[in-house]
């Protein structure tokens, strides 16, 4: 199974789902929906969150932010070709899957959103917030189906 067929079937079970989930299936729909076109981007902040909020104090010396961030992102089309989404999953399991793109975004988003307003933010979490803003008014980026998550950044 590809996966544009899994993206497919997570828009599927998806479906119909989202009732006092806090907007959860919604933005997940447009998830799978964004990156059903090709040309959008599907790279996001997922990986090592224990690090990234242990980054305060900034990345050791040979550590570029570039690099940092390639360590940390992860892909929605590569993940959907993982084990996770395998096809014999059922329904219940997958759709638990596809809800975790999301929450994973807004555990992130959540995060740095805290940590920026405080007093003396790391540089690293300064620079990461300011990627998901810009990336937010970037259409090609997945951070554009966040838009209306926090309306006062």
């Amino acid at each position: 199974m590809s996966w544009q067929e899994r993206a497919q079937r997570a828009l599927s079970v998806l479906d119909g789902a989202g009732n006092g989930d806090g907007g959860t299936a919604e933005r997940s729909r447009r998830i799978f929906n964004h990156i059903l076109d090709e040309s959008n981007r599907d790279d996001y902040i997922s990986r090592d969150f224990f690090n990234i909020q242990q980054t305060a104090g900034g990345l050791p010396p040979d550590v570029s932010f570039d690099n940092f961030l390639a360590m940390v992102a992860g892909h929605v089309r590569t993940e959907l070709e993982g084990s996770s989404f395998a096809e014999e999953l059922n329904d219940d399991d997958f759709r638990n899957g596809a809800l975790t793109f999301d929450e994973v975004i807004r555990r992130h988003i959540s995060f740095l959103n805290g940590v920026v307003h405080q007093a003396a933010p790391g540089e690293v979490h300064v620079d990461l917030w300011n990627l998901i803003l810009n990336a937010r008014a970037d259409d090609a980026s997945i951070y554009a189906c966040y838009r209306d998550f926090l309306v006062d950044a």
